[in-house]
């Protein structure tokens, strides 16, 4: 679905202070994944220790006026869909569970929006937050480590993408994004739809890559005038198309962003977020450490982010 083929403000522009969107699950995946191996990994609030310094990298790309963290709710709806959608990935481990209740907790203590829909992912969640700040033309960056929302990015709309370390982030604008894939933000879910998505074990069309679909996207404008097209296309991506049609579209269905969710924007602008709460928090958990890393970015003086990192650098999907 189209959000916006516009162009975002001037990099030198001042910026407002917006709305920092965190994909909580994903990251407290990624912190409990860091530690294990660490004399600390059993401690309760490891997994809070590492997310507030995970905080502490993105502050300077800011300013925020209020801080959104978004979970997965207790039931997936596309798994419902299709009983095939990331079923080839291990079950979470039995104690992770009790890291994400404490995170949720805590993030709430320091102010925090804690953002749950009974049936939509977390990534549905943050598409809405992002949305809703668009509409109320307030900045918003996501931070995330899943390349799937690149489709949010728009005016005003900015993915923080962290990579193998998470200090190397990824600055995602409309511009990254075109000179990254070749196509508009908004049509990312589209060539994932294409391609397929391995990770979520949705299979797109054979020996389509992400080059070939943006291509397609380029010359015919949407995936539905793609297929369209299927007649006068070379005889083998006609083929490939023709022979993946069903799976293109289900794959359509699966990662396209839940719709009208109830998140309420102006309770998350209106939150009194403290970020500095959740550095007594994890000092007082026992993990000085990231609480002293928090607060020096929070009281420290503001750099200029850093300059968006070439995207020719970038791993590109593979054909």
């Amino acid at each position: 679905m189209e959000r916006s083929a516009g162009r975002a403000g001037s990099g030198s522009e001042a910026r407002r202070a917006g709305v920092l969107a965190l994909d909580a699950t994903a990251l407290a995946h990624r912190a409990y994944h860091s530690t294990r191996g660490d004399d600390d990994a059993a401690r309760p609030g490891i997994v809070t220790a590492v997310v507030a310094s995970m905080l502490a990298t993105v502050w300077d790309h800011g300013p925020y006026r209020a801080i959104a963290a978004a979970f997965d709710g207790p039931v997936n709806r596309r798994r419902q869909l299709e009983p095939a959608y990331k079923a080839q990935r291990p079950p979470n481990p039995p104690d992770l569970a009790e890291h994400l209740a404490l995170l949720r907790s805590h993030l709430a203590t320091a102010g925090f929006a804690v953002v749950v829909v009974e049936d939509a992912e977390a990534d549905d969640v943050l598409v809405a937050v992002a949305d809703g700040c668009a509409e109320r033309g307030l900045p918003c960056d996501v931070l995330s480590p899943d390349r799937d929302l690149t489709s949010v990015v728009g005016p005003g709309v900015r993915l923080l993408r962290p990579r193998q370390r998470f200090s190397d982030l990824s600055v995602e604008d409309e511009d990254a994004v075109r000179e990254a894939y070749g196509i508009e933000a908004w049509q990312y879910t589209e060539l994932a739809a294409l391609r397929g998505d391995p990770s979520d074990n949705l299979e797109g069309a054979r020996g389509v890559g992400a080059r070939t679909a943006a291509r397609l996207l380029r010359d015919h404008g949407s995936l539905a005038e793609v297929l369209a097209a299927i007649p006068d296309l070379p005889p083998r991506l006609a083929a490939a198309l023709r022979e993946a049609r069903g799976r293109i579209e289900r794959n359509l269905l699966l990662m396209a962003p839940l719709a009208n969710l109830p998140v309420d924007i102006d309770a998350i602008v209106a939150d009194e977020h403290r970020p500095e709460r959740l550095a007594e928090l994890v000092e007082g958990l026992g993990f000085p450490g990231a609480g002293r890393r928090l607060r020096r970015a929070l009281e420290g003086p503001r750099p200029s982010p850093p300059p968006r990192p070439d995207p020719g650098s970038w791993p590109q999907p593979d054909e």
